[in-house]
């Protein structure tokens, strides 16, 4: 009997199981950057004042909030191995250390949020500016102590690969945070009109709901019941937090050398004013919106190449990343192409200030760029993880950004070295050019990576497979 050759998937049938697996993840973070989105664009209609000092403070808790983001991420590869093995008791125990971990690290956020306000003090803006900015980061000394817990149920559940609370919660959140923005900032229902502060303040709350609902799907929840997350609760362990921490931490400095480029530049162009300010907020969270999309593809890419490298099918997984590249470019393009097309629109609708509205409409073009090629780098360094390959594209990452980019985004910005100092336009340049050079050397790199994957297997490095 001839012995049936099981056929490989087609581009069509790879394209549907990625956007299977990325829509979910894409609209679970595409919730979360929303909420903020929403913020900048009920600050818009405040006033310029009020939208560069959610820029300012909103900067300042994004970088203290991905690092937190980024460490506990380190729990759920350690909690998908146990359920992978079938270990309930594992799980249950790592979880309960991932709560442990969350502790300090909710102190350490405090600590952190106290220094941004610190660090505002001493930036050349306006009293009004730094009022606003202040009084919007105070309340996120309590959100900021709840967020790594929520992170621990997060990353715990994503683990055992159940991804339907963060999607379903989040949306929540998302619906929750825009109604409360709306009554906090303008002062309806009878509250006081509390401007970008009352923003900070709807966040607060909608983390208090998130945490809340993450804690009772653990509880509640029919397929987390045998798993009795709350049962026999362990004392904390050196051993399992220093694991979380291992894998976490260079995770988060991944994420802490792209992201920290764009939190540093409003710090940079403070003493510009209000109005460069605020077209910068406009533009990097329209553009942080669209970058869920390609994060989305990349988390997929990550869990494909992962299960493609556990079954010993190299190839597979060349072939997934091929089409995954090709899909999330397309997607780059018509994003682009949106930015530039709408670009007055998007300018119009979150500022009422024509000085705004004419720096914002430029920076679309250049946001339009840097999308195409941040997409690049971020679906490359997701299948890269899916080879467990983390630490040379944390280096790509710092040399990009750091090394090549950061010193000719500020010499173009705000010194006569090339010139006229150009202001906000010189650092987006450089961000253009760190995407570009880190989009091809992460691809080099997957390449590499994905050939040698190949060789060891003994598969030929034919077809689509050789591509590249």
């Amino acid at each position: 009997m001839t012995p049936q050759i099981q056929k490989k998937p087609t581009f069509v049938q790879n394209v549907s199981d990625l956007l299977r697996l990325a829509g979910p993840l894409m609209l679970g973070q595409l919730a979360v950057v929303g909420m903020t989105v929403t913020d900048i664009y009920m600050a818009g209609q405040v006033g310029a004042d009020t939208l560069a000092a959610l820029q300012l403070g909103g900067s300042i808790w994004a970088m203290i909030s991905l690092l937190v983001i980024g460490i506990m991420i380190g729990n759920s590869p350690i909690i998908g191995n146990f359920w992978g093995a079938g270990q309930p008791e594992k799980v249950r125990f790592q979880f309960q250390q991932g709560l442990w971990l969350s502790l300090p690290m909710s102190i350490a956020v405090c600590c952190a949020i106290l220094l941004g306000v610190q660090l505002l003090g001493s930036l050349d803006i306006s009293p009004e500016v730094y009022r606003i900015a202040r009084g919007y980061l105070l309340p996120y000394l309590i959100t900021g102590f709840m967020f790594p817990a929520f992170f621990a149920f997060r990353s715990s559940f994503e683990g055992i690969g159940d991804i339907r609370p963060v999607m379903i919660f989040n949306a929540m959140a998302f619906f929750l945070n825009a109604i409360l923005d709306y009554i906090l900032v303008f002062g309806k229902l009878g509250f006081p009109a509390m401007g970008g502060i009352g923003a900070a303040w709807a966040t607060t709350v909608v983390m208090a709901f998130l945490l809340v609902a993450m804690a009772a799907y653990g509880r509640y929840a029919s397929n987390m019941k045998r798993l009795q997350l709350y049962q026999k609760f362990s004392a904390p362990s050196a051993a399992a937090i220093a694991g979380i921490l291992r894998l976490g931490i260079p995770i988060a400095l991944m994420i802490a050398a792209e992201v920290g480029f764009f939190a540093i530049i409003p710090m940079m162009i403070a003493h510009l004013g209000a109005n460069v300010l605020g077209a910068h907020a406009i533009t990097s969270n329209l553009d942080s919106l669209a970058y869920m999309i390609p994060l989305g593809l990349g988390q997929a890419l990550t869990i494909k190449v992962s299960h493609a490298m556990g079954r010993g099918d190299p190839l597979d997984a060349r072939q997934i990343c091929l089409t995954g590249f090709k899909l999330v470019f397309v997607l780059a393009l018509i994003l682009g192409s949106t930015k530039i097309l709408l670009r007055h629109d998007f300018a119009e609708m979150f500022s009422t200030d024509p000085e705004v509205q004419i720096i914002a409409v430029s920076l679309f073009f250049f946001s339009a760029a840097l999308g195409c090629f941040d997409s690049m780098q971020m679906a490359a360094s997701g299948a890269l993880r899916g080879y467990k390959d983390a630490r040379v594209p944390l280096i790509i990452q710092i040399i990009a950004f750091w090394v090549i980019a950061f010193p000719i985004a500020y010499s173009l910005a705000l010194t006569d070295f090339w010139g006229e100092p150009i202001g906000v336009y010189g650092f987006w340049i450089g961000l253009v050019i760190a995407a570009c050079l880190a989009s091809m050397m992460m691809l080099y790199r997957w390449n590499l990576v994905s050939k040698n994957a190949l060789k060891d297997s003994g598969e030929p490095i034919t077809g689509a497979a050789g591509q590249m």
